[in-house]
């Protein structure tokens, strides 16, 4: 290779460097610096706006621009060329969407806050599935609407008891309502009468009601069971928003007492009242964000998580820095043509660039807090932003080095598919961040500021 391509080679990659060093920068802030949650979300959306300006400006809109001012004898290329980005743009998409399904699959999504979220609700709503399917039919839960149920399962929490334990003895605090998810419990009673609860049933509502100690011990006698537990806090926050469930409750507690009406005695007759009275008084009765416990959880599902993390980002780096070196090729060639000489600011695709390097900032940033979360030290944070910010140095001379000596129309191809999977990206992550971490509207209009300062960097090309 001449001097020339030599030094071409290394414009490439200091320009590849320049466009990731903001994410050593963005890791340094997220990690160091305290910010809102609505402060990440504006930033990922400015991010995003500055990408989509860029991606529209430095990869589609040549093609466009040469189709629509081809003459009449190039038309037919141009056509051909257009069509070829259009399948591209699509390929690059379903690319992307296959190997980051491939990473997620194996703890990928944890690098980016959006893809751990969608990540967690599509748990949350197979554990619900399995729920409802399992409990769905019994006589708790026939009343209810699905809609209600399907709330209500949000917020239980699993308890197990082997065989011959008791869940509660007869005397103990009631701040707990539980239900029978599968095996059965035997209730006895106070005056010795015995019943036994299976699938489906609510357990201790009298007692959580009324605020009295259990007037029955619970015991697994017959194999081990589950138990899904509301707390008393929880039901309380629930019952005010659907008045319907605690009218569920007070209606089987009443059953309850009414059934064993004939075994009681004078005090439980008066255990009657209190609870009566319990009952009487009562009157009241979504998109979740996983809390640490979740994220801790979700991490340890993933025994080589880290490493599909690492290619997560690695995934994301590829594609832009690639076109680093193809955009800052057709530059060269453009000027060559028109006998200028050539220095590394001539060449330079300022809005690329500068649009990549405004991106990944609040990219980095974002996916360090959340790592921070997860439990990576800081070194490990920087260090594969640091490799990262080195492979797109190199991704970039790369595509320089293999821009000179493939045809312009698979450079088209190229850029395409490269455009499709950091558009798909954009869509899929950084968007759909900025929009749950901030309002909508200071998404939307943080986006509108990134796309507007991409494109003023035209100004100094």
């Amino acid at each position: 290779m001449s001097d020339m391509g030599n030094t071409l080679l290394i414009w490439a990659a200091i320009l590849g460097a320049i466009a990731a060093g903001s994410m050593i920068l963005g890791a340094i802030v997220g990690i160091t610096t305290p910010m809102s949650n609505a402060t990440v979300g504006a930033m990922c959306g400015f991010g995003a706006g500055a990408l989509i300006s860029a991606l529209a400006i430095e990869l589609v809109s040549p093609t466009v621009e040469a189709l629509a001012h081809a003459d009449l004898a190039d038309r037919s290329t141009e056509v051909h060329h257009f069509i070829t980005l259009l399948i591209a743009l699509i390929a690059g998409g379903v690319i992307f969407i296959v190997l980051d399904q491939m990473l997620s699959s194996h703890g990928g999504y944890l690098r980016k806050g959006a893809y751990v979220i969608a990540q967690h609700a599509k748990n949350k709503n197979k554990r619900q599935s399995e729920l409802m399917q399992s409990i769905g039919n019994s006589s708790f839960f026939s009343s209810m609407s699905p809609e209600l149920m399907n709330e209500l399962l949000k917020m239980l929490h699993p308890k197990f008891v082997v065989q011959g334990e008791a869940l509660f003895n007869a005397g103990d605090d009631s701040h707990e309502l539980y239900i029978v998810r599968s095996g059965s419990l035997t209730l006895t009673h106070t005056d010795g009468s015995v019943r036994t609860a299976e699938r489906g049933d609510l357990l201790g509502e009298v007692s959580f009601l009324a605020h009295q100690a259990h007037s029955t011990t619970a015991v697994s006698e017959h194999g081990p069971a589950e138990l899904l537990v509301l707390h008393k806090s929880q039901y309380e926050s629930f019952a005010k928003l659907h008045p319907e469930f605690a009218a569920t409750v007070r209606e089987l507690a009443s059953e309850r007492i009414l059934e064993n009406k004939r075994h009681l005695d004078q005090a439980a007759i008066a255990q009657q009242k209190w609870a009566d009275l319990a009952i009487d008084a009562l009157r009241s009765g979504g998109t979740e964000v996983p809390s640490a416990s979740d994220l801790n959880t979700m991490k340890e599902e993933h025994s080589n998580a880290g490493m599909a993390i690492w290619l997560g980002n690695l995934l994301d780096v590829i594609p832009e820095s690639f076109v680093i070196g193809t955009v800052m090729l057709s530059l060269v060639a453009a000027k060559a043509s028109a006998g200028a000489s050539l220095t590394f600011f001539d060449v330079m695709p300022l809005t690329l660039v500068g649009a990549l390097f405004l991106s990944n900032f609040p990219e980095a940033l974002s996916a360090s807090v959340n790592m921070k979360q997860q439990g990576f030290s800081t070194t490990k944070i920087i260090l594969l932003w640091t490799v990262l910010t080195v492979i797109c140095a190199l991704g970039a001379a790369f595509g320089a080095y293999v821009g000179e000596s493939i045809p312009h129309a698979a450079m088209i191809v190229v850029e395409g598919i490269a455009a499709g999977a950091m558009l798909t990206m954009i869509g899929s992550a950084m968007l759909p961040e900025a929009a749950h971490l901030s309002s909508p509207n200071m998404a939307g209009f943080s986006t509108l500021v990134g796309f507007v300062a991409a494109v003023g960097f035209k100004l100094f090309e």
